[in-house]
């Protein structure tokens, strides 16, 4: 790491790649945290994964969350030879919940877009199962109606315990 706060080289260089779709670049000892837009993600996403400097090979976690205007894609990829971290946050606007699909990159993140999806309605271009809602769905039942993590979500009550919320317990 660099002093003073200044990101070294190879920081540097992630961040560069991320172009004007760079938000806020933070370094400690073993992680870089990237903001970014998501027009900027999927090149960056490229350079990580390919190139030999990063070989970010394992995608240890991607989730999502609600904030303000924004949704938040996070995702932590590690490499398993420099034993590198990278954790970037990915900003999509509150109305349009896209996001390309990385499975040509990493295919271990299939079930986890499928969860961003499920939960918070977040659609992941490219995704094989992307034209149909019901295969997206990998938690909730696939004729389940909303996306229940989001702040606008409203249950709806079907009397049914494994078909929705309930009214008690």
């Amino acid at each position: 790491m660099a002093e003073d706060g200044a990101l070294s080289d190879w920081a540097q260089r992630a961040a560069s790649a991320a172009g004007d779709g760079l938000i806020n670049a933070v370094e400690t000892e073993h992680q870089l945290n990237l903001c970014v837009t998501v027009a900027s993600w999927a090149s960056l996403a490229e350079l990580l994964k390919n190139d030999p400097d990063f070989a970010l090979n394992y995608p240890a976690d991607l989730c999502a969350y609600e904030q303000n205007e924004y949704f938040h894609l996070w995702y932590r990829l590690s490499s398993l030879e420099t034993h590198r971290t990278v954790i970037i946050d990915v900003l999509l606007e509150s109305e349009f919940l896209t996001a390309p699909s990385l499975l040509s990159l990493w295919p271990g993140l299939n079930w986890h877009e499928r969860e961003c999806f499920d939960l918070y309605g977040i659609r992941f271009e490219g995704h094989p199962d992307q034209a149909d809602s019901a295969q997206m769905r990998i938690l909730l039942p696939e004729d389940w109606e909303g996306h229940p993590f989001r702040s606008d979500y409203e249950p709806v009550f079907s009397g049914n315990p494994l078909h929705g919320p309930q009214e008690r317990n």
